[in-house]
């Protein structure tokens, strides 16, 4: 319950955040570590070990899109934060589920935007790039013009907590 409730608070916070500033402070992100790190040190050794190995895969995974631009570094960090409470099976279904709702996300904004049309052609220029390892397509950054960007942490911690409250002390702690 306790850890249920602390990562909860922690991400509604994130998501309230980066909705209405578009940021996800460092101070919510440091205070999520540490108290993911306390609530599972509460559960022993073994625990704290999957934790800190959620969290590095998290920012070993999501890293390098931040050094590509393609992504937020308060979205990394709370990525390590979904990390760091899922530990690293969870934290992978995590990062899919955060995809699909970011996806969503961007859908969302690019019918409201009245892009549609350019941003489904951009998500071909992506995909062609990723799968040509980059030799081919766009190349887009959060700062390529007319970029639709939005606030991924929303779709962090939807993702999250949907892994969270779908897997209840399953995949959570390893």
């Amino acid at each position: 319950m306790t850890a249920t409730l602390v990562f909860g608070s922690v991400m509604v916070a994130a998501l309230v955040w980066d909705v209405a500033r578009r940021r996800i402070p460092n101070v919510l992100v440091v205070a999520g570590l540490v108290l993911g790190l306390a609530v599972r040190g509460l559960d022993g050794w073994a625990s704290v070990g999957a934790g800190l190995a959620g969290a590095g895969l998290a920012l070993a995974m999501t890293f390098p899109l931040f050094a590509l631009r393609a992504m937020g570094g308060g979205d990394v960090k709370l990525f390590g934060v979904a990390g760091m409470f899922l530990g690293p099976a969870g934290f992978l279904m995590a990062l899919v589920a955060s995809a699909l709702a970011g996806g969503a996300l961007g859908l969302v904004a690019a019918v409201r935007s009245g892009v549609i049309v350019t941003a489904l052609l951009r998500t071909r220029d992506l995909a062609i790039r990723a799968a040509t390892a980059g030799r081919s397509g766009e190349r887009m950054t959060l700062e390529t013009e007319a970029a639709i960007t939005v606030p991924y942490g929303a779709a962090i911690a939807m993702g999250s907590l949907l892994v969270w409250f779908l897997y209840p002390g399953g995949l959570t702690w390893w």
